[in-house]
């Protein structure tokens, strides 16, 4: 869960948004389950797509058919919090149990009003897809305060690092030049999610060091002018042999 892009708007994409998530993940952990479309608990007649991640069962990036999408990173300070060796739940978990709601609103009031000590630090973010040029919620919880922001704009990125999240800043540069500051197409987006230093690659949008690596890329758009498949959502898994944008 390392590095989100978010683009809304332009050419061609007018009431688009797009949103595409880097999952960097311990090469040995299992591979997740694709993208499936799933009646939402709680709500009834409501759905939501969202892969699964097979060892702990949670998801890292969801859409509903009300709009709402939810995305979400780790949080990595520095030095890290001391964590309790036992009794923390997946971050996984978080989505699933917020994805019923009907905006971002709703999601910051939910989790302002609901105790985080069980989860690690992490980095929410919660938009509603079917509005062009989308207000973008982030929420940071880090293990002490939920702070909550608001970013608009046609391009956003957000990064982080199993490293520590200050060493994945340098993506934030390279965004800016490969993908808002020429201004934002899929196309754009797409090379940058394959991007790879070939002096970094531990720091890489497209990232590989000897314990993690990319594992996939996610790809969802919203697209309330498509009437029979306003929401979808592609995965595609990353082999360890795939070559990089450099």
């Amino acid at each position: 869960m390392c590095t989100v892009t978010i683009i809304s708007g332009g050419a061609g994409q007018s009431g688009v948004v797009r949103v595409v998530c880097n999952r960097d993940e311990s090469r040995s952990r299992p591979p997740a389950m694709p993208p499936k479309w799933r009646e939402i608990e709680g709500s009834p007649g409501a759905r939501a797509i969202w892969p699964m991640d097979l060892e702990a069962g949670g998801t890292w990036i969801a859409a509903a058919d009300s709009g709402l999408v939810l995305c979400l990173l780790n949080v990595n300070p520095e030095p890290p919090p001391r964590l309790p060796r036992s009794g923390l739940e997946s971050r996984g978990l978080v989505i699933p149990s917020l994805i019923g709601l009907r905006s971002p609103q709703a999601v910051v009031r939910r989790l302002t009003q609901t105790s985080l000590k069980r989860f690690a630090p992490f980095r929410l973010l919660a938009m509603l897809g079917s509005r062009a040029g989308a207000d973008v919620a982030e929420l940071r919880w880090d293990r002490s305060t939920l702070n909550v922001a608001w970013r608009s704009g046609a391009a956003a990125c957000f990064v982080s690092s199993g490293l520590g999240d200050s060493l994945a800043a340098p993506r934030l540069d390279l965004f800016d030049e490969m993908v808002a500051s020429p201004g934002p197409t899929p196309d754009r987006q797409d090379e940058f999610h394959r991007h790879q230093w070939p002096d970094r690659p531990e720091i890489s949008v497209l990232m590989a060091r000897a314990d993690a690596r990319t594992v996939s890329i996610t790809t969802l758009e919203v697209d309330p002018t498509r009437r029979n498949a306003p929401i979808t959502m592609a995965y595609e898994p990353v082999p360890a042999t795939q070559a990089a944008v450099r």
